[in-house]
């Protein structure tokens, strides 16, 4: 366990040093001070930027002899493709054919964050960055199955990729950078789709898995090929047969598969995993749009880097709310009531603190006696905390409503419990009312009798033993802790999704209640303490009950209706005496 933590704190300090490594590269961007368009294998074409003037001796239309560069300016002009960062101030020589005749023009690398559009841009793309280190963390910290693991490294590797790639190096050294930078996202596609196979995978049939996952390999195969062998051979050789915007879209592919797989398996999911696919469709058709403008460099530098930058920021928002609102992992009561609670308890320190300011100089002044001074703040708090808890329980029925009228509901049927008088009830109203509200995929309710445990109620599609053995693992934890266990950290025949809350009574456990989680979700924590108290109810009810046939026992064995022997009939008699007097 400390080896684990020591590993995901090492991670999330990558994540973040990543984070602020793009950001700050982002910044310090610096290029040439036009767009380049590669017309064939020889030969680019300049274009002119938006904010940006042209060079001296250079003019719009002008076509670039790649083939006579020398290295270091060819490495230099692969920002038409990978977009790479130059030191600022150097000079490159790029030669112009103008009236048949190639002619050496000198280049300086400059600011391309002076312009207004690239620097919103910047602004938006960095936005980008921590959005997705913080999605990263969140998986990474409460992510509860493997497609959240998957989830951390896709977004590892991307934000890693955003770092490498803009890294100032110039010649073998800036190419080399970039090459890396093109591995880094080969390996975020990889964790993509693994993310998406792990969530929709179960769905569709071997054989359509195989079939999109074979397709998936030959497309990264092909966009290696094209992002890794393209840029080294037009540096090496001067060709530039591979570094075309239409090639772009080869490795944009890569993210299309994973596209294709949410698209296959929409319509064969469950009415309640079909809202996830739909927004995890929606954020990678947006991701896969800004991948292509990425990728292809279809606009001018300015306006590409304005449409890829809002194009990121939609996307990973869609995949925040997938992960946050659908709770791809467990995170909802982080940002839901925590969050706005915290807004609402900052928000009255601000007004105390100002209205205790303005009592304090326009009302008391400066002769006010100190009693005064003190009982005037007090009273502003006292009245501040009651608006406070008025607050919260608006907020709770405004903004929560369908959490908050869940709660409602199963604290009223744990209050109810006690005065059910038959087991038969209790539990059939039970289920019923935690299936209502909260959506558990399969709930089963296990009584105490004998050597073991009695499957006495269940209701959903999963399906659990009759009989339970008496020291099995999960009703040994739930025996031991006393508290709710969640069944992925143990080997129990119960399976492993899900939790097992102990239906307690003076200290005894009665049973327990068995609750499946929500397709494609866990409960938070706000859910299982629910579940832990309703649980708990139902433990005081069966008691009351098991208590109550066992006096109706007594009376009938006292009052000779079950024929017994003497002495157990004065017994029974002796205990109803006692019964009657306390």
């Amino acid at each position: 366990m400390h080896q684990r933590f020591t590993l995901r704190v090492l991670i999330s300090g990558f994540i973040v040093v990543c984070c602020a490594l793009a950001s700050w590269t982002k910044f310090h961007t610096y290029g040439f001070p036009f767009s380049v368009t590669v017309l064939d294998a020889k030969t680019a074409v300049i274009q002119p930027t938006p904010g940006f003037a042209l060079p001296r001796d250079i003019q719009a239309g002008d076509h670039i002899d790649l083939s006579a560069l020398d290295r270091l300016d060819r490495a230099a002009l692969t920002n038409f493709n990978l977009q790479i960062n130059l030191p600022p101030g150097l000079i490159y020589h790029i030669i112009i054919e103008r009236n048949g005749q190639n002619i050496s023009v000198p280049i300086a690398s400059v600011d391309l964050g002076v312009s207004q559009r690239v620097k919103i841009a910047y602004w938006a793309i960095s936005i980008f960055y921590w959005l997705m280190g913080l999605l990263a963390l969140l998986s990474l910290w409460r992510g509860r199955d493997r497609a959240s693991q998957f989830m951390t490294w896709w977004l590892t590797f991307f934000i890693l990729g955003f770092a490498i790639s803009g890294m100032a190096l110039e010649g073998v050294a800036g190419l080399s950078v970039q090459v890396s930078a093109v591995v880094s996202y080969t390996l975020a596609r990889i964790a993509f789709y693994l993310m998406i196979e792990t969530l929709v995978g179960k769905i569709l049939t071997a054989r359509m898995l195989r079939l999109v996952c074979a397709s998936f390999v030959l497309v990264l195969a092909a966009g290696l090929i094209v992002m890794v062998g393209g840029p080294v051979a037009y540096v090496l050789h001067g060709w530039a047969g591979l570094v075309q915007p239409e090639y772009g879209v080869i490795f944009t592919a890569g993210y299309l598969i994973p596209a294709v797989l949410l698209l296959l398996s929409y319509n064969h999911a469950a009415p309640a995993q079909q809202p996830q696919i739909r927004w995890l469709l929606l954020s990678t058709a947006t991701l896969l749009v800004g991948i292509f403008v990425s990728n292809t460099f279809i606009f001018n530098i300015a306006t590409n880097a304005v449409v890829q930058s809002l194009l990121f920021v939609l996307c990973i928002s869609g995949f925040a709310y997938t992960v946050l609102r659908l709770k791809v992992v467990d995170v909802s009561v982080v940002i839901d009531r925590t969050l706005v609670y915290g807004g609402i308890i900052a928000l009255v320190v601000g007004v105390l603190a100002a209205v205790n300011v303005v009592a304090q100089h326009a009302a008391l002044g400066t002769n006010a006696s100190l009693l005064l001074q003190i009982i005037v703040p007090l009273s502003l708090g006292i009245v501040l905390s009651r608006i406070r808890v008025y607050a919260e329980r608006i907020v709770d029925q405004l903004f929560f409503r369908k959490k908050y009228l869940a709660e409602k509901a199963l604290r009223r049927f744990a209050r109810h419990c006690t005065r059910y008088e038959r087991t038969g009830r209790l539990f059939g109203e039970a289920t019923t009312e935690i299936r209502r509200h909260l959506g558990a995929r399969g709930i089963a309710i296990y009584e105490r009798k004998g050597e073991g445990y009695v499957r006495v109620r269940q209701e959903g599609e999963v399906a659990y033993p009759e009989q339970m053995e008496i020291d099995d693992v999960a009703f040994v934890a739930v025996r031991a802790d006393q508290k709710d266990i969640d069944l992925s950290e143990l080997t129990s025949a119960l399976g492993t999704d899900g939790y097992v809350f102990p239906m307690t009574a003076f200290g005894e456990l009665q049973g327990a209640l068995v609750c499946a989680n929500r397709p494609g979700e866990y409960y938070a924590a706000d859910e299982r303490k629910l579940l832990a108290y309703v649980a708990h109810q139902m433990g005081v009810a069966l008691y009351a009950l098991r208590m109550q046939a066992k006096a109706k026992l007594v009376d009938a064995l006292a009052s000779g209706l079950i024929p017994v022997p003497d002495d157990i009939q004065a017994k029974a008699r002796e205990l109803t005496s006692l019964a009657m007097k306390g």
